[in-house]
């Protein structure tokens, strides 16, 4: 399942980019997984090696790789699937699932990741997204256009043009309401005039 969240993506963007805690993160378990199963990376690795990545340049080309799928505990008590890694051995780098940014585990983690790949095949690196020459491209969720003139489609322009037409109608009614009195008062004298 190469498929994930936004916030999965997030949380692994943020792991990479700025470590933190291994405690704040949460992170309890991770599974490595190649093209003939996945096996548990040792847990102690997993609590104390996330707190120890370095920054590494973009790989030249595609490498065979594992994925890493990393599990906390959520607010039910229960582990549950919250991010995942590119891994690729041969290089020794990481990367959140199809994310651009690539670092290097220390060396607690490293062991971790290559004794739970013992026996498990790699993936064939044509499946490696987006590796070299290119970033990944960006998924559009949602569009926002702040209100402008230009497109009033309920902004201040919109608004405004509101506020103009209640306000001419009012001038109308008024003028209205004027004429009609003065007509009343002009037929009151004429009729009472001989």
């Amino acid at each position: 399942m190469r498929r994930t969240t936004l916030a999965a993506a997030l949380t692994a963007a943020a792991l990479l980019a700025a470590p933190q805690q291994a405690g704040a993160k949460g992170y309890e378990a991770a599974s490595v997984c190649g093209a003939n199963g996945c096996h548990r990376v040792d847990a102690a690795a997993v609590r104390a090696g996330f707190d120890d990545f370095t920054p590494f340049p973009t790989p030249d080309r595609p490498e065979r790789f594992f994925t890493v799928h990393l599990r906390a505990r959520v607010s039910s008590g229960r582990l549950a699937e919250v991010g995942g890694l590119d891994w690729l051995p041969q290089s020794g780098i990481t990367r959140g699932f199809d994310e651009g940014l690539w670092a290097r585990p220390g060396a607690v983690l490293t062991g971790a990741l290559r004794r739970a790949a013992r026996g498990l095949r790699p993936r064939p690196a044509a499946e490696l997204n987006a590796v070299a020459g290119s970033r990944p491209q960006a998924r559009v969720v949602e569009v926002f256009a702040p209100v402008t003139d230009d497109n009033a489609g309920g902004g201040r322009s919109a608004i405004a043009a509101a506020a103009a037409l209640i306000a001419a109608a009012a001038v109308a009614i008024t003028a209205g309401l004027r004429r009609r009195r003065a007509d009343r008062a002009a037929g009151t004298v004429a009729a009472k005039a001989p």
